[in-house]
């Protein structure tokens, strides 16, 4: 990909949107996990331990874990229909523009 303003190939594509998308859903999805853990953590203290308490622990980091997994590949998602809808997709390098590919 060639910059539109200087004809530099030192181009990278950003991905803003999808970075964006990734770190909300990921924080929104562990907070998700966390408050609806309980299902998690009952989960886990069925499962049984031998220490008490350690059950119910483990339900809860699983509870965040997979909230934040699903979420930070949700907001992945959303965020990239942002990237070709609403933010320039390029930068330059060289001279700091930042471009969609259909300037080029």
């Amino acid at each position: 990909m060639k910059c539109p303003h200087c004809g530099s190939s030192s181009t990278q594509k950003r991905n803003l949107g999808r970075k964006m998308g990734g770190s909300v859903g990921a924080i929104a999805g562990g907070m998700v996990g966390i408050t609806g853990g309980a299902e998690s953590a009952a989960l886990g203290a069925a499962a049984g331990s031998l220490i008490p308490g350690v059950g119910t622990l483990a339900g809860g980091v699983i509870g965040f874990l997979v909230g934040m997994g699903s979420g930070a590949a949700l907001g992945a998602v959303a965020g990239e229909s942002l990237d070709k809808e609403l933010f320039d997709g390029y930068i330059c390098h060289a001279c700091s523009l930042t471009f969609n590919h259909e300037e080029s």
